[in-house]
């Protein structure tokens, strides 16, 4: 199928393009930023440039845009980007309402007349704070700011009668995964040993898997029992309090605490609402159709997404990144040690200093020569593991962090190579070390390897 996305640079989006890519669908991405979808989307696409709530007339003559099977709206602003001031509701809602009114423009003047489903998202604040009654997809709407708000965008789809296309709105849970995702933050708060939940913790929270999610989408495109509003959580929710818990233990935190409505109010604003709110979601239409969640319960899910590694006190960082060309060729530039230093930015005046073996094999032991935040620093790694042409591992023997070791991944992928980097580390005094500059340390570490994507996407394209 020749599939139209949007929001495919997000959580969600990237994973749904490469599994999509994987069963050999073509991709065109509507999007802010070509060269970022370039270097974020893990999959061969084709991106055209378009804001949300720009005109459709710009673009509906791009030949990309024509004889489309199938669309998935997932472009919105974040609830949770900032505080809830006038102007970010306003953002929130153009996002949503005035991208989807001017899609369907998009589709509409770009003369498709094929298209087989119309996929979007929704979200489960459709229904508003309703404590410990059970939802299901027929239950009536909420009347808060995001019900409505739920509510309009779904009425973009399924009240137009420019869609002929089959119609579906999935209302989404909080979306867990790794490397994101509503658990992202507490996961990072939590294994430097502070655990808190919500006001009373007795909110029902509605959640599904990442994997799940994408697979719902997956499945929503070929199978016609798909259609309509659709609950997109997994079958068993679970109290803020009992998330926390479980959260902690795997963590090893040192205790769990509420954070007292009236300071949550005061931090968070008018958002705080929707924070403490309780939906617990039945995933009535799923169940029907005998969709098979991968991950059913949050022991499940946590199991994947927080490894023994963050249990170790590890962060955990991975990126992804498509390039069309062959295993052979990109396995050959990162076997030159000489070639880290193109692909690291400049303010870090990295430099190889030496280097054990001629060539880059098992045991190398190379070092390096840095400025960290103006801090001159002596780096030195070994190559732990090698195996040309598929992967090779770095472990630091000495350096700024008590533990690093990377995992550099090669992986051929329609006709071109699927990069991906995995580094787990640890900084130095442990949970203290974590609490008083981890978030730093993660802001540097996505820098650098935002920095290094961007340099070898240049390279290679």
């Amino acid at each position: 199928m020749k599939i139209l996305i949007t929001g495919a640079t997000g959580f969600i989006g990237k994973r749904l393009c490469k599994a999509l890519s994987l069963e050999g669908h073509d991709l065109v991405i509507l999007t802010r930023n070509r060269k970022n979808a370039r270097e974020l989307i893990p999959a061969p696409h084709t991106a055209v440039e378009w804001k949300e709530t720009q005109g459709a007339q710009s673009v509906a003559q791009i030949p990309a845009l024509k004889k489309i099977d199938a669309v998935i709206h997932l472009a919105g602003e974040s609830v949770a980007a900032q505080r809830w001031t006038s102007a970010f509701k306003r953002e929130l809602r153009d996002s949503r309402i005035q991208s989807a009114e001017n899609l369907k423009r998009v589709l509409k003047q770009s003369g498709n007349t094929q298209l087989q489903a119309f996929i979007s998202a929704s979200a489960i604040g459709y229904y508003g704070d309703c404590g410990d009654e059970l939802l299901a997809e027929s239950h009536p709407p909420g009347s808060d700011f995001l019900a409505t708000l739920c509510q309009e965008w779904e009425d973009q789809l399924f009240k137009s009668s420019e869609i002929k296309a089959r119609k579906v709105a999935l209302r989404i849970g909080l979306v867990f995964g790794q490397c994101g995702g509503a658990l992202e933050k507490m996961i990072s708060t939590f294994s430097s040993g502070v655990a808190a939940y919500l006001g009373s913790g007795k909110q029902w929270v509605s959640w599904i898997h990442a994997d799940d999610l994408v697979a719902i989408l997956v499945e929503a495109l070929k199978d016609e029992r798909f259609h309509g509003a659709i609950n997109a959580c997994s079958p068993h929710p679970l109290s803020q309090k009992q998330l926390t818990q479980k959260l902690a233990r795997r963590l090893h935190s040192f205790g769990v605490v509420p954070v007292p409505r009236t300071i949550l109010k005061l931090i968070q604003g008018e958002f705080a609402v929707e924070l403490l709110s309780s939906k617990r979601i039945v995933p009535e239409k799923l169940s029907k159709i005998g969709f098979n969640f991968k991950y059913s319960t949050i022991d499940q899910a946590l199991e994947e997404i927080t490894s023994e590694s963050h249990a170790l006190g590890f962060e955990d960082y991975q990126s992804q990144l498509w390039i069309n060309q062959p295993v052979d060729r990109v396995f050959e530039f990162f076997g030159s040690a000489q070639n880290l230093e193109i692909i690291t930015p400049p303010y870090l005046h990295f430099k190889i200093v030496a280097q054990s073996t001629d060539s880059i094999q098992k045991g190398t032991l190379i070092d390096y020569r840095l400025r960290l935040h103006g801090f001159p620093l002596r780096w030195r790694t070994e190559i732990s593991e090698w195996h040309p042409g598929q992967f090779f591992v770095d472990t630091q023997l000495r350096g700024p962090y008590q533990v690093w070791r990377h995992t550099h991944r090669f992986t051929p992928f329609r006709g071109g190579t699927l990069v991906e980097d995995r580094v787990l580390y640890r900084v130095p005094l442990g949970n203290l070390g974590k609490l008083v500059a981890g978030a730093f340390v993660r802001k540097d570490v996505r820098e650098i390897f935002n920095y290094r994507s961007h340099r070898i996407f240049e390279l290679f394209s």
